[in-house]
């Protein structure tokens, strides 16, 4: 049986974990302390923000298959917010969806969670380990090996295992850096993806905003997307306001100062919402370096069967959840055809 690493506990990851369990002997390790990458939720003083993807929807056959058991099991359920479009100087407008959007329950990284913990006995997962490089292990035959090294924090190279296959599920840029020093044939198409920043605003208020929306899209500003949290299902009925940079403008300020950020940010947010400043009791900021896909690679996935490395993704096929998921699975599927033979 091949001894595989997945690196990260993010959907892609997840949906690789679920199709090769019990085909392959299967280790994940991720640099967080939890679980989900960009589906995430922060808390802090009391108040609550899914600071990452805010839902999903499920258009696919394979992602509503997978979505019947944490729905019959209420770990995600249909969000059905006000919606709204906002811009300086205009009336808001009301606006539709015509799908279904999901969020996980009872925070967004908990669909990875659950999902992953199910798995518990066939696979081993490893929180808050940062995987630094890689080294092809010279066995003197034809098969592939690969000797993981954790990102050194000193002079000692910490060994976190040895493995037939690598498969990362981390952004493109993040996946060209650690397969740099490898013969991995796709290195060139992990260029190909191009990523948008974002920021996420997190604001804490005194009271509850008395807003008629839920959600709002915001036109012609820093802002691309306002949230109040506990709209959500089963949220924390804290007055927790989530706050989205447009990604353009996170591309042109990413590597400013964050206070800076963090202040125009509130001062755009208090202008267009009329916040008094005392409103706001708590505030933190969040940067998304690879926070939406803005070129994706076109493909299912990317896999080298004579290196025995493998990349996948959102950023592959277009960069929505479901994406992910999709990528994962087909990534998967390959590799326990593959294994089969």
């Amino acid at each position: 049986m091949q001894d595989v690493l997945i690196i990260g506990t993010g959907m892609a990851a997840t949906a690789l974990a679920n199709t090769l369990a019990g085909k392959a002997r299967v280790t994940l390790i991720e640099k967080s302390r939890g679980f989900g990458g960009r589906m995430a939720t922060r808390r802090r003083e009391g108040f609550e923000f899914d600071h990452g993807a805010q839902f999903f929807t499920a258009r696919s056959q394979a992602f509503q298959q997978f979505l019947a058991r944490p729905i019959e099991s209420a770990c995600i359920e249909e969000w059905q917010p006000r919606l709204t479009t906002l811009e300086a100087g205009l009336a808001p407008y009301k606006r539709e969806w015509f799908e279904p959007h999901f969020v996980a329950i009872p925070s967004m990284n908990s669909l990875c969670k659950e999902s992953l913990k199910a798995l518990e006995g066939s696979v081993t997962i490893n929180l808050g380990r940062e995987i630094g490089s890689l080294e092809k292990i010279d066995s003197g035959d034809a098969q592939c090996r690969w000797r993981v090294f954790a990102k050194q924090t000193d002079d000692q190279r910490e060994v976190l295992g040895e493995f037939d296959w690598v498969l990362s599920t981390a952004p493109s840029a993040q996946t060209s850096t650690l397969f740099a020093n490898t013969d991995f044939s796709q290195l060139s198409r992990l260029h190909d993806a191009v990523h948008l920043p974002c920021f996420s605003l997190m604001l804490g208020l005194a009271a509850s905003p008395k807003f008629n929306f839920d959600l709002a899209i915001v036109k012609e500003s820093p802002i691309a997307l306002i949230v109040a949290n506990a709209s959500k299902p089963q949220r924390d009925a804290s007055h927790s306001l989530l706050v989205h940079s447009d990604n353009g403008w996170a591309r042109e300020n990413f590597d400013a100062d964050r206070a800076d950020i963090e202040q125009q940010l509130i001062d755009a947010s208090s202008s267009l919402l009329g916040l008094d400043a005392a409103s706001i009791v708590h505030s933190d900021l969040h940067g998304w370096r690879y926070a939406k896909t803005e070129i994706a690679a076109d493909e299912d996935f990317l896999l080298d069967e004579e290196s025995q490395l493998a990349a996948c993704g959102d950023w592959c096929l277009g960069g929505r959840i479901e994406d992910a998921f999709l990528s994962g699975q087909r990534l998967g599927l390959s590799l326990a055809a593959l294994f089969g033979k």
